[in-house]
C-alpha cells in the first residue's frame, strides 16, 4: 500500500462516522470519568499514525473495549419493538441477564444464558425519569453485580406469581433450593416479602442429556440444541423495556459488551 493510499484511508477513518466517531460515541461520558478519557484518546487514530499503529489501536478497541469476540451468536426470532409496541401496552420492564462464564464454556461452544424479568407496576415509560432509570441500574447494580451473582441453572422450573407487584417469575434451576433462593433474591431487591402461596414448582420427568447427538441440515451436520442444561450462570447486565421507546436501554453491565449504561460505577 502506497503512502497515499494509506493517507486516504487515515482521514476516512477520522472523519464522518468512521471509527473515530464510533470511539467518540462509545466513550461519550469520557469528559465526566478522567480514566475514560485517557482511554478513549488513546485508542483514537491520529493524523500521522502508522499502518501498524492504527491495526493495533481498533483490534484493541474491538477486543479490549467492545469485547467483540465474546458477542453471543445465533439469530433472534421476534418482530421490531416498535410493531410490537403499536400491538401491546404494557408496564416497563427490567430485565436481569445472566450467562454462563467463558471459563466455564466448552471450547467453540455457545454461553449459555438465564434471564428473570419483573414490571414496574407503578410507574409508565412517562413517569420514569432518567435519575430513576439510573437510581435503579445502581441498586441492580448493588444487589447482582458486587460480585456478580451467580447461581445453578436446569430443569426445575421455580414459579412465584404476584401481578400486583409484577412479579411473574419463571425461574429455570437444578434443584428445588436453588430456584426458592434466587425467588427470594429477587424479591429481597424489589424489597419484598417472600409468601408461600405465590411460589409453586414444576418438575418435569424428562432429564437433560448435555450430548443429544447431531442432526443433519442442508447437508451440514449440526450439534442438537441442549434441552434444560444444567450450568452455572453469572449476572452480566440488566435491560429496561418501555413502551414507546425506540429501544431497550442498558441499565447496567458488568460484561462490557454495552457502551453507555445508564449506571455506571466511579
Amino acid at each position: 500500500m502506497t503512502a497515499r493510499v494509506w493517507a486516504q484511508i487515515r482521514k476516512f477513518l477520522r472523519s464522518g462516522d468512521s471509527y473515530n466517531r464510533e470511539v467518540f460515541d462509545w466513550f461519550k461520558d469520557a469528559d465526566e470519568f478522567p480514566k475514560r478519557k485517557e482511554v478513549r484518546d488513546i485508542l483514537l487514530i491520529g493524523a500521522k499514525d502508522s499502518i501498524q499503529i492504527a491495526q493495533v489501536k481498533m483490534r484493541s478497541f474491538r477486543e479490549i473495549i467492545q469485547k467483540s469476540h465474546l458477542k453471543q451468536s445465533g439469530d433472534i426470532v421476534g418482530i421490531p419493538k416498535t410493531v410490537f409496541d403499536a400491538d401491546v401496552t404494557y408496564k416497563p420492564e427490567v430485565t436481569l441477564f445472566f450467562r454462563q462464564s467463558k471459563q466455564a464454556t466448552p471450547q467453540n461452544k455457545t454461553s449459555k444464558t438465564a434471564r428473570v424479568s419483573y414490571r414496574l407496576m407503578n410507574q409508565s415509560s412517562s413517569s420514569l425519569s432518567k435519575a430513576d432509570l439510573k437510581a435503579l441500574g445502581k441498586s441492580i447494580y448493588d444487589d447482582f453485580a458486587k460480585p456478580g451473582y451467580r447461581f445453578n441453572k436446569g430443569k426445575i422450573i421455580a414459579w412465584y406469581t404476584q401481578p400486583e407487584e409484577g412479579l411473574h417469575l419463571q425461574i429455570y434451576s437444578h434443584t428445588e433450593e436453588i430456584g426458592e433462593t434466587v425467588v427470594k433474591k429477587i424479591l429481597q431487591h424489589r424489597n419484598l416479602t417472600f409468601d408461600e402461596k405465590f411460589f409453586k414448582f414444576t418438575k418435569p420427568s424428562r432429564n437433560s442429556d448435555p450430548t443429544p447427538g447431531n442432526i443433519v441440515i442442508l447437508g451440514e451436520t449440526k450439534e442438537k440444541p441442549v434441552w434444560r442444561p444444567t450450568v452455572f450462570v453469572e449476572f452480566t447486565h440488566a435491560m429496561i423495556n418501555l413502551h414507546g421507546d425506540t429501544q431497550v436501554r442498558c441499565l447496567c453491565d458488568i460484561s462490557g459488551e454495552y457502551a453507555n449504561p445508564i449506571y455506571r460505577p466511579n
